[in-house]
């Protein structure tokens, strides 16, 4: 599945859940070749080619947000578009409301289609200041955190920054688990609707998680200094950190790994640590 579908993913279902239409199920296309028929209850196109055959009818609503909807029978329902590509052959029908907010669409003049909206997002150019301005933010506020936290509770840290800087390959191979196990769980709870809160409140915990480990990268980083100000060293390590990710995401698929490597490195030696409450020892294999 592609990660990036996931914010849109997660708008479509807070759009089905406010929508308050009566949907029994949801189903989310991610990836293929399908036809539609009969369907009854909510669509959510991911990267799939999905088309309705001539003389067949889904009831909709349609969410489209990848990937390529293709209608030439008949969607009883709504299609809501925010990405991907749209087509409207000769003779398709949409009974309810064509809302456009992005991606790319071909309606044909023989196509039907009962209400059609257009939702224009202006896209201006930001200056320098707003461009950096969430970085900043950001980085300025973790590393606050960071040197509040290591005047205060730096065993917890030390804790992290341990396993982080003796086992490595253990703590990357933890947080890679973690990401892709609870990632998988929190889209798939999102689907029953009733749990999309827990969802929502489950990513929010795990990139806190995140947050906490660059604070522990950063609290490592600070130790290389050698001054007995371990507040402000550790605020300009995580300062470090978070502009080494910067800088290495600029590089194509090698900078993508290796701060996703780091982020996940300091993800998984915080849960290794318990959140920095203990040590962590390997286990020893018995000779």
């Amino acid at each position: 599945m592609n990660l990036e579908l996931i914010p849109l993913l997660i708008i479509a279902l807070l759009m089905i859940s406010a929508g308050g239409a009566d949907v029994e199920t949801t189903e989310f296309v991610i990836e293929g070749d399908h036809e539609m028929t009969e369907h009854r209850g909510a669509l959510i196109v991911g990267d799939a080619t999905v088309t309705v055959p001539a003389n067949e009818a889904v009831s909709g609503p349609v969410y489209v947000i990848g990937g390529e909807f293709r209608v030439q029978g008949t969607v009883e329902g709504d299609v809501t578009q925010l990405s991907g590509s749209l087509v409207v052959e000769d003779g398709g029908i949409i009974g309810g409301e064509l809302q456009h907010i992005g991606g790319s669409e071909v309606l044909s003049d023989e196509a039907v289609i009962t209400e059609r909206t257009t939702v224009t997002l202006e896209s201006n150019e930001p200056g320098p200041i707003a461009a950096y301005a969430p970085f900043v933010l950001t980085t300025l506020m973790l590393a606050l955190a960071g040197a509040g936290l290591s005047r205060k509770r730096n065993a917890l840290l030390d804790n992290i920054g341990a396993a982080t800087r003796e086992h490595p390959l253990i703590s990357l191979t933890v947080g890679a688990l973690l990401s892709v196990t609870f990632l998988s769980i929190f889209v798939f709870m999102a689907f029953t609707l009733i749990l999309l809160p827990v969802s929502i409140l489950g990513l929010l915990t795990g990139l806190l998680i995140i947050a906490y480990g660059i604070i522990a990268l950063g609290y490592l980083a600070g130790q290389q200094l050698n001054t007995s100000r371990v507040g402000l060293a550790t605020g300009l390590g995580v300062v470090a950190i978070m502009v080494l990710l910067q800088v290495i995401g600029v590089i194509p698929i090698l900078g993508d790994l290796i701060g996703g490597g780091l982020l996940l490195m300091g993800l998984g030696a915080v849960v290794l640590t318990y959140f920095g409450l203990q040590e962590f020892e390997p286990v020893s294999l018995p000779e």
